[in-house]
């Protein structure tokens, strides 16, 4: 509404368009020329009331379907609409227009002003009628109507209607309004042109790099779009710029570093922000952590992102994680320990799979007999008891 009173302003006390032709032939008299400028007086001192009710008695005193009495009435709408009583100044103008006795110009400039007022009171379909007709008339107007105009077909949902006026305000535009790229942008959210709207959200960083949320838009575009890596490098810039200060927008963007195969770098992001604090010290950051160590192939990270993990856990789950890392680069003590206060905490999924692994440890150390109490234990468990017993008949069999 505070864009509407603006184009009311400029577009009302913009100068006379008549022609010095048609002047000769619409003119008013010396005594009513002095009675509007005394008006002009008050107008400008911001007494609209005053200037109204001078008006009003002006009307009494000029002729019924004269050019003064449109002239005194476009003067009247004028004072309405800078004062928001756009209901009023409609009225007037409307009647000014019926009188057919404006001039090609003035008529086309009244028309102008009334599609304004008609969005000011928010009939939008009103405008468009009167407003889609003047710009045939007049093919090189101010790129502020054709945005105005876009916005009355977005009012009403016609996103399609809407989409080339809002392209028209920017290109004839040196300086397009922030606004107008915002509502481009909606427009083409509206229609699922994802690919359109992530040209609008590159010009909008160019011109305003410091604001956030077009750098959030446009990694979620490109995620919409399923071009992951650019999705990443965008998200990353803004991490770069510091606009990625929360918890959450770190670990999606290390989520996101995962998802590209990129582990190393998600690595180091999370191992950082845990250095500085700006992610909490808890077991799910940490087993994130030693997920993408694991990932990236470098198992000593992994391991003590683990540790780490593990004892900030209540759950065995993470030890017998952290025992499988240590049983992959045959640490068979401490795969042995750690398997051990796995089941000792306990809630594990398979419980019968950690006594496996623990008896495959115990073996590999020379340790039979604890590796035969292991394998005993996991036979208890039916998906584990067939495979329980092949290593208990090997060990049997061995020398």
């Amino acid at each position: 509404m505070r864009l509407l009173s603006l184009l009311l302003c400029l577009f009302i006390l913009s100068p006379d368009l008549t022609s010095a032709e048609e002047n000769k032939q619409k003119t008013i008299s010396p005594w009513l020329y002095k009675k509007l400028l005394k008006t002009e007086q008050l107008i400008s001192k911001q007494s609209y009331q005053k200037a109204a009710q001078k008006l009003n008695a002006l009307l009494s005193n000029v002729d019924d379907n004269s050019y003064e009495q449109a002239t005194v009435l476009r003067s009247l709408s004028s004072v309405y609409a800078l004062n928001n009583q756009y209901k009023k100044a409609t009225k007037a103008l409307s009647k000014a227009i019926s009188l057919n006795v404006l001039s090609k110009n003035q008529e086309q400039q009244a028309l102008l002003n009334l599609g304004q007022l008609y969005m000011a009171m928010e009939q939008f379909s009103k405008a468009i009628k009167t407003l889609e007709p003047w710009l045939a008339k007049n093919p090189n107007p101010d790129a502020k109507l054709n945005a105005l105009l876009s916005n009355a077909y977005t009012q009403l949902k016609q996103y399609r209607k809407a989409l080339p006026f809002i392209k028209k305000a920017i290109a004839s535009s040196k300086q397009p309004d922030e606004s107008w790229y915002q509502l481009n942008l909606a427009l083409y959210y509206e229609l699922e042109n994802y690919r359109s709207a992530a040209t609008i959200l590159k010009t909008l960083i160019r011109l305003y790099p410091d604001k956030k949320p077009y750098w959030q838009q446009l990694s979620s575009i490109y995620l919409q779009l399923k071009q992951y890596k650019k999705a990443v490098s965008i998200k990353h810039l803004a991490y770069k710029k510091g606009f990625l200060n929360k918890e959450k927008e770190i670990i999606e963007l290390a989520n996101l570093f995962l998802y590209i195969r990129s582990p190393y770098k998600a690595a180091t992001l999370i191992q950082q922000e845990l250095a500085e604090k700006r992610l909490k010290s808890n077991s799910k950051n940490w087993q994130l952590l030693a997920q993408a160590w694991s990932m990236a192939r470098e198992f000593d990270g992994a391991i003590k992102a683990l540790e780490t993990a593990s004892k900030l856990n209540d759950k065995g789950s993470l030890y017998q994680q952290l025992g499988q890392n240590y049983l992959e680069q045959e640490k068979w003590k401490q795969a042995i320990a750690s398997f051990n206060k796995a089941i000792s905490k306990g809630g594990l999924k398979n419980t019968g799979s950690t006594y496996l692994l623990l008896g495959m440890s115990y073996y590999e150390l020379g340790k039979t007999q604890y590796a035969k109490k292991s394998f005993f234990k996991a036979m208890q468990y039916s998906k584990n008891k067939k495979v329980a017993k092949q290593w208990l008949d090997y060990i049997k069999k061995a020398p």
